[in-house]
């Protein structure tokens, strides 16, 4: 059965009203509020729940309950066991309402999982909502030219938008010959050298080659490429591949471009979220899309907190 509710409280309270202390809530997300509220974009809980199935009979048995604890430590159980870092821990716990009732794990979980989705909303307020000149950037290997090919065919053939893609080099060659053979085969635009004076397109992508921040010349060039395509939608492209540490390391040191969000890479090898909820709590960036597989245009999508806040309850 659906229940809504303008926070997850009160989502929660209308499920136990109707199927009791002891229903399942399978799923939770967010979404536009009904009626006059959509005008102004405000937003609801939604939770899909179920009365549990009944237990066998037995002479004498008592019915069960679940277990209840309290709100502080019943959360700190479940976020320990969902593996999100300590300082993401930290952060959720800070962002509850205090409480001194008790909570099963049902209720716990629906807490969190408003924690979560406003945590994501505030890191992907920084997201613009459409853009027209976007730009990918990251350390080499993590696979730019790739989605940055996935997604002109998504807007070349999908919502026939007309594109143009830059690439450009650094101090070091732009070595994306497969993207401009990509592009050139889909009758798009193709700009090797900076020339502003051509006719603006509904989509340009400018791919540049991946660096290391550290390296101070390197970083200054870029900056300055990336001034002059003034891009409205700068995206830091990681491999959700690697460790966290690693992914977090790479925020930090592409931090101070100021990237709106992230572009995921390599999905299909990434088991856990853990790693990106780290990056959404902990740096207050989000991911904007996905890409995952070298098939073109297959694995790239625009995921949102409900996508991933599931991932991370699969878990439980």
């Amino acid at each position: 059965m659906l229940f809504k509710g303008h926070t997850a409280e009160e989502a929660l309270a209308k499920v136990h009203e109707t199927l009791g202390s002891s229903a399942i809530v399978v799923q939770l997300k967010r979404v536009p509020s009904a009626g006059v509220g959509r005008i102004w974009g405000a937003m609801e809980i939604e939770a899909w729940a179920q009365a549990p199935a009944p237990a066998p009979a037995e002479r004498g048995a008592k019915p069960t309950k679940l277990r209840r604890t309290s709100a502080e430590s019943g959360t700190m159980d479940l976020l320990k066991s969902w593996g999100l870092g300590a300082a993401s821990t930290r952060i959720i716990q800070q962002s509850l309402p205090a409480s001194t009732s008790e909570l099963n794990s049902q209720e716990a979980c629906l807490q969190l999982g408003g924690a979560l989705l406003a945590a994501w909303d505030k890191a992907a307020s920084r997201i613009p909502n459409t853009a027209r000149r976007i730009a990918l950037i990251g350390a080499a290997g993590t696979g730019k030219s790739v989605a940055t090919a996935k997604w002109l065919t998504i807007e070349t053939l999908r919502h026939q938008q007309n594109c143009r893609v830059w690439c450009l080099d650094g101090i070091v060659a732009n070595s994306s010959e497969f993207l401009i053979q990509h592009a050139e085969l889909l009758g798009i635009q193709v700009e090797t050298t900076w020339n502003p004076a051509l006719p603006s397109c509904s989509r340009e992508f400018l791919d540049l080659p991946g660096w290391t921040p550290s390296d101070r010349d390197v970083s200054d060039r870029m900056a300055n490429l990336l001034d002059r395509f003034e891009p409205d939608c700068l995206l830091l492209t990681l491999n959700a591949a690697y460790e966290t540490a690693i992914l977090q390391e790479q925020v930090r040191a592409f931090e101070d471009l100021r990237p709106h969000g992230l572009l995921l890479t390599h999905l299909d090898e990434c088991a856990s979220p853990t790693k990106v909820w780290d990056l959404v709590l902990g740096h207050g960036i989000a991911p904007m899309a996905t890409s995952g597989g070298r098939f073109i245009p297959g694995g790239f999508e625009q995921t949102g907190g409900e996508f991933w806040m599931e991932r991370l309850f699969a878990q439980i």
